[in-house]
């Protein structure tokens, strides 16, 4: 940890004077070393003095008669002194206390040349100066590192290596569109950060947040927190983290993309009324458009008309908007086409979950329509070729390649080699989420749904509807 400020002092003077500037400094967010804060039981006096001297930016010395007659406070100011000889910043900073300018001569020419704040100028007025050097106006670092403290979090001192950090990220751009580096985008549960035009302050509160954002996006792929998690625990992922509730607040359909999971009707926590505010909105916006005759959407939905909702609500409408499944389970894994990924797995994995009785937490019906969605939607087949997460086993890719031969209109037979297929799959998923039952009975749901056959009805579904695009 480094400091912002060691004082220097004789033992005498901390009732009269020290010990109150120590607690005002921090109250001012000014991280001191202290003795009487710093010092632990059983520590070398020697040595913790050293590293307080070594990482401090600023040394207070507090001059006073009992300093002049004491010999440890001056090998402080030693210390001081030789780091300042060696370097070009500024790092003494005097205070006298009770004496004058003769008393500081007496002692030592040099530091009687300098400017000094007098402790009989008021305790208010030594902390303001104090705080001047320390603290200077218009740096973006010493706002950001303010707002960080007064959202409750323990930043360290500027002259940190952290804040560099800090300010690489700020420069990332959103996760949406087509930026590449990974490194230079946001990815899960980050949200637009302040503009940094306006002025130090304004600067400062883009790298505050990003300070935060990049503590619960941190976080976020630890726990994990994704589509999957159970509403309660990401509504306790959001309460943990200082300034993502208010993010959150402030991006609701941003955090949707994040959490569907919560958009489900009671599961949104201290988000269920803003979540049925926007709900409402986006009926009233679809029931004026259906008045027109819009065919907005038209082509997502299971009667061909325009849909009673915005996909991201359809799991708090009765008929789920009227949208064709496969449409919501898209929605619910992908978030928007633009927009940053909201999942690490991968939609295989998404399918053997929505099987598994570990997404239970759901609403039936919810589920039931989720497992429809992604059994016909394609994307859940895995495939031989660029397989680079759980190995490879020697009956990989058999299900693919037999559907394929299937599309092309040869029969679909389901065989020992495919079978073994599904199952090391299916083990894979266990591993990777988790999942609390044999592969076996996630096996049977499997065959019970037909993902193969609603593979092959949907691969002839989108061939009919190219071929009739052909020839309109």
């Amino acid at each position: 940890m480094l400091y912002d400020l060691f004082i220097c002092h004789a033992s005498e003077d901390k009732d009269s004077f020290v010990r109150p500037l120590a607690d005002a400094l921090r109250i001012e967010n000014v991280e001191v070393w202290y003795d009487e804060f710093s010092l632990k039981l059983g520590d070398s006096i020697r040595r913790s003095l050293d590293k307080g001297l070594l990482q401090s930016r600023f040394g207070v010395v507090v001059l006073s008669k009992s300093f002049f007659a004491k010999q440890w406070p001056q090998y402080e100011l030693d210390g001081l002194a030789e780091r300042e000889m060696r370097g070009q910043d500024k790092i003494i900073l005097p205070i006298w206390h009770g004496i004058k300018h003769r008393d500081v001569l007496e002692f030592s020419p040099s530091l009687a040349n300098r400017h000094a704040v007098s402790s009989d100028s008021g305790l208010e007025k030594v902390i303001k100066a104090i705080i001047d050097v320390v603290r200077p106006q218009q740096s973006p670092l010493i706002a950001a590192r303010d707002i960080l403290l007064e959202w409750g979090t323990n930043p360290p001192v500027i002259t940190d290596e952290y804040w560099l950090h800090i300010v690489e990220a700020s420069n990332r751009t959103p996760a949406s569109g087509g930026a590449i580096p990974e490194e230079s985008i946001w990815g899960r549960w980050s949200f637009p950060l302040p503009q940094k035009e306006g002025g130090p302050q304004n600067w400062g509160e883009r790298l505050a947040w990003t300070a935060m954002q990049l503590d619960w996006v941190k976080s976020a792929d630890e726990i994990p927190i994704t589509p999957l998690s159970e509403p309660d625990i990401v509504l306790e992922f959001i309460d943990d983290h200082p300034g993502l509730y208010e993010i959150c607040e402030m991006f609701p359909t941003l955090l949707v993309e994040y959490a569907p999971q919560l958009t489900i009707p009671g599961m949104g926590g201290e988000f269920e009324r803003i979540f049925e505010e926007l709900y409402r909105k986006s009926i009233r916006k679809h029931a004026k458009m259906r008045s027109e005759s819009s065919s907005h959407g038209s082509g997502l939905t299971i009667n061909k008309k325009c849909p009673m909702c915005d996909e991201e609500w359809a799991l708090r409408h009765p008929t789920f908007g009227d949208y064709e499944a496969v449409y919501v389970t898209n929605e619910y894994f992908s978030g928007g086409m633009f927009g940053p990924p909201v999942s690490p797995y991968e939609h295989t994995d998404h399918a053997f979950w929505l099987l598994s009785k570990a997404s239970s937490w759901m609403p039936e019906n919810i589920r039931e329509f989720l497992i429809e969605g992604m059994a016909n939607w394609s994307v859940w087949l895995w495939w031989e070729h660029g397989f680079y997460k759980g190995g490879v086993w020697k009956t990989i890719g058999s299900l693919a390649n037999s559907l394929i031969y299937a599309s092309e209109g040869k029969n679909f037979k389901w065989n020992t080699d495919i079978q073994d297929d599904v199952i090391h799959r299916i083990e894979m998923a266990i591993a990777t989420l988790q999942l609390p039952e044999t592969s076996q009975k996630i096996l049977d749901r499997f065959l019970k749904y037909d993902f193969p056959g609603k593979y092959l009805q949907s691969n002839k579904r989108r061939k009919s509807q190219k071929l009739k695009k052909r020839n309109e």
